[in-house]
């Protein structure tokens, strides 16, 4: 096993200055909630930052919750490449010689990997968890072509449970259509009625 900041580089957020002819992006930590839940987030935009901790984020890197009662981990998609990342986020650029970004999104989303984060939390309003805390995060690293396997298979149960939560979401809309339907079926009828007496 090897600590994080030994696979990955590790960086802090920054704070964003809102401008809006701004050309420069940033992600927030709401941002994150629906990258997570598979929509588009809607970026700020502001000055670029000029400190040397303001990477963009590329393919591959990781965006990792800084705050909250979980530890809300994702890979970057396409909405968010190119972003700067806000001070509630960590960036985590993996070393892609080492390790699969997508095994590491899966270990770090583990059960056991999120009470690690949930211990390391300091503040009682919203948590924070500390970079360092992060960073010792000790990582089991089998060879790549079991990384691949099981980021594969974590990316499969991942896209299932997306498509459920989009089946039950319709499936909610089609019950509350379905209701509203027969309602206005009953309250026609009734009306008919009393027009025929």
């Amino acid at each position: 096993m090897l600590e994080l900041r030994n696979i990955a580089s590790v960086l802090s957020g920054v704070s964003v200055r809102e401008v809006k002819s701004g050309t420069a992006r940033f992600m927030r930590l709401s941002d994150l909630s629906e990258l997570k839940a598979g929509r588009t987030p809607a970026l700020t935009t502001g000055e670029a930052p000029a400190v040397a901790r303001a990477l963009k984020i590329e393919d591959g890197d990781l965006i990792v919750g800084a705050r909250g009662s979980t530890t809300d981990i994702c890979i970057a998609s396409d909405a968010v490449i190119g972003a700067f990342v806000s001070l509630d986020i960590y960036l985590v650029r993996p070393d892609r010689s080492r390790v699969n970004p997508q095994y590491l999104v899966a270990f770090l989303s583990l059960p056991a990997t999120q009470a690690l984060f949930a211990g390391g939390k300091q503040g009682s309003s919203l948590a924070r968890l500390p970079k360092d805390e992060l960073e010792k995060t000790e990582v089991p690293l089998p060879p790549m072509a079991v990384q691949q396997m099981i980021a594969g298979l974590a990316l499969s149960f991942d896209e299932e449970d997306k498509l459920l939560k989009k089946l039950t979401d319709l499936n909610s809309i089609f019950g509350r259509e379905t209701v509203a339907r027969a309602i206005r079926a009953a309250d026609t009828r009734q009306f008919l009625r009393r027009s025929i007496q």
